[in-house]
């Protein structure tokens, strides 16, 4: 089985080149997502996610933009379980936004491959 690190190493750099088969192969049929967006929460599934990575994607695809993805801790929370909290933000045409996204994403291991199974997002954050 890959180790945790080596995939989140992975997982981020299919994030920046905004491979939406990976993405969507990556997350688990069982997930579970929560958005918090202009103090609004909202709930979400697999296909919710997978449908906002790919308009993520499409919007920006013919943009001078590029992800900057930083984790900012990476915790075990059980022997098959790992939460990597990642801020995401960008730069647009080479200056960098005033805001970023902050995840804490739950990924399982399930049959030797890590599987995103929850997600927290807070977005426009400073």
């Amino acid at each position: 089985m890959e180790n945790f690190h080596t995939f989140l190493n992975r997982y981020l750099s299919n994030w920046k080149a905004a491979n939406l088969d990976f993405m969507e192969n990556t997350i688990d049929d069982a997930f579970q997502g929560i958005e918090i967006r202009e103090g609004i929460t909202s709930t979400h599934k697999k296909e919710a996610s997978v449908t906002g990575w790919s308009n993520a994607f499409n919007y920006f695809e013919d943009k001078d933009m590029e992800w900057i993805l930083s984790p900012i801790s990476i915790l075990p929370l059980n022997e098959n379980e790992m939460m990597a909290i990642i801020r995401a933000t960008m730069t647009l045409e080479g200056k960098l936004i005033d805001t970023s996204n902050l995840f804490f994403q739950t990924f399982s291991s399930k049959n030797g491959e890590w599987k995103l199974i929850r997600t927290y997002e807070e977005t426009g954050v400073y």
